[in-house]
C-alpha cells in the first residue's frame, strides 16, 4: 500500500516531482514514446516493443529513479527552466499539470516499475489539410508531399497495439489529447473513441484547425464525450490568417468556432504562434479570443519547427518597438491571467534577442509557392 504521507511528500514538497513517467502514455507521429511533449529523449519504440515492454525500459526507469531523488534530469530541465522562469511568472507548466491528473492515482510512485494510465497524449499521425507557414513536414502531411519528403504515419499495427492498451487500461484514465496533424482527419482516432467509455471522469482535449465539416465522423464521435475542450488554432484575422494558415478559411473558422460554442459539452480555448505576421496583431488575435469568441483561455506559443528566421527577434528596431508597447498593453489587460500573462512576458523575452536572419526569403518563398503577395498585407514588414 503506498503511503499517503509519501505521496504528499514527493506531489507537494519535492520541487521536481512530476508524476507523468508513471501515468502518461505519449506517442510520437513515428511510433515512438517519450514521456511528454517537452521531454529531451525517447523512451521507446512501439514498432519494435509492445507498450508494456516500453514501459518497462531501463531508460523510464532511470527518468523515475532520478525524479524520486527530486533531481533535474537532462530529459526533464527544458519543462522545468520554462516553469521556473522568473520572466514567466506564476506559469505553470506539464509538471504541474500531469500532477493534478495524477494526484489521485492508484500507482505506486515509489516503484519505479509501476505504471497506470491517467493521460494519453497522441501526436501518432501528421495526416493535415494545411501547409501553415510556421509549421513543418513532420507535422503537417500536405508540407511533406509539397517538399517531397516522407509523411510520418504510425504504422497500422502500432497504432492498433496501442488502441488495445489504451481500452484494456483505461479505469484511471483522466485525460485524453488529439494532436497531429490535424486529428479529426486522423482514421486511428475514430477507431480508439469509438471503443473508450464515455466517461465522466475522463477529459478530452482537442487540437484542431477549424476546417472541418460539423458532420465529421471524428468531430461526431468527440462531442459524445461529457467533458470536452477544443485548442484551436487562430493566427491572424481574416485574410491575414488565410495567408498564414495556407489552405484555411476563416469564414469556416468563425463558422466553427460558433459551432463549438453551442455545445454544452465543450470548453474553448485558443492557441496562437507569436512570430513576425502575428507580433503586431497579436493584442487583437487575444481580445478577439477572450472577448468576441467567449474562450476560457488563450495560449502564446513561441514559433519553433526550423524556423528561426520568423522569429520576432527579427523585427527592425522601429517595429520591435511598436509590438513592446502593444504587449506590454496586452500584458496590462490581462495581467490576473496566469497563462497569458506568463506568456506575454515570454513574448517580450523574445523581443529583446538580437535578430539573426532576414524572414523575407521564406514569405517570398511562399509567395512563390501560392501566387500571393505577402508585402500587401504587411507593408510596414516589407
Amino acid at each position: 500500500m503506498f503511503d499517503p504521507k509519501v505521496r504528499f511528500k514527493l506531489f507537494k514538497q519535492n520541487k521536481n516531482f512530476c508524476h507523468a513517467p508513471w501515468g502518461l502514455l505519449h506517442v510520437l507521429m513515428d511510433g515512438r514514446v517519450m514521456t511528454c511533449s517537452s521531454g529531451m529523449e525517447w523512451t521507446g519504440d512501439l514498432r519494435e516493443n509492445t507498450v508494456e515492454e516500453v514501459l518497462q525500459s531501463h531508460k523510464f526507469q532511470e527518468i523515475k529513479q532520478d525524479i524520486l531523488a527530486d533531481k533535474v534530469t537532462y530529459n526533464c530541465a527544458q519543462c522545468l527552466k520554462k516553469e521556473n522562469s522568473t520572466q514567466a511568472g506564476d506559469y505553470k507548466g506539464y509538471r504541474h499539470h500531469y500532477n493534478e491528473n495524477g494526484i489521485d492515482s492508484t500507482v505506486n510512485h515509489e516503484d519505479i516499475t509501476d505504471f497506470k494510465l491517467t493521460s494519453l497524449d497522441l501526436h501518432w499521425s501528421s495526416t493535415c489539410d494545411l501547409k501553415c507557414i510556421t509549421c513543418w513536414h513532420q507535422q503537417s502531411s500536405s508540407i511533406a508531399r509539397e517538399q517531397g519528403l516522407p509523411v510520418q504515419h504510425t504504422p497500422t499495427g502500432v497504432a492498433n497495439n496501442i488502441i488495445d492498451y489504451v481500452v484494456n487500461n483505461q479505469s484511471e484514465l483522466r485525460e485524453l489529447y488529439l494532436s497531429g496533424g490535424e486529428p479529426t482527419l486522423i482514421k486511428y482516432n475514430l477507431k480508439l473513441l469509438k471503443l473508450l467509455d464515455k466517461n465522466p471522469n475522463l477529459s478530452l482535449r482537442v487540437n484542431t484547425n477549424l476546417q472541418w465539416n460539423t458532420n465529421n465522423s471524428i468531430v461526431q464521435e468527440i462531442l459524445k464525450f461529457p467533458n470536452v475542450l477544443f485548442t484551436c488554432s487562430i493566427d491572424g484575422i481574416g485574410d491575414k490568417f488565410n495567408y498564414i494558415r495556407r489552405g484555411g478559411n476563416w469564414d469556416r473558422t468563425v463558422e466553427n468556432l460558433n459551432f463549438l460554442k453551442a455545445q454544452d459539452n465543450v470548453k474553448l480555448r485558443i492557441n496562437t504562434v507569436f512570430f513576425v505576421l502575428t507580433g503586431q496583431e497579436l493584442p487583437d488575435i487575444i481580445d478577439y479570443a477572450m472577448e468576441d469568441i467567449g474562450v476560457m483561455d488563450c495560449t502564446i506559443n513561441q514559433i519553433v519547427m526550423g524556423h528561426n528566421d520568423l522569429r520576432c527577434r527579427n523585427y527592425t528596431s522601429d517595429i520591435k518597438s511598436t509590438v513592446r508597447n502593444k504587449i506590454e498593453n496586452c500584458l496590462n489587460k490581462y495581467v490576473d491571467n496566469l497563462n497569458i500573462s506568463g506568456n506575454l512576458k515570454n513574448c517580450l523575452t523574445e523581443l529583446e534577442q538580437d535578430a539573426s536572419e532576414s524572414f523575407k526569403p521564406y514569405l517570398d518563398h511562399i509567395d512563390s509557392l501560392q501566387g500571393t503577395d505577402w508585402g500587401k498585407l504587411w507593408p510596414e514588414l516589407t
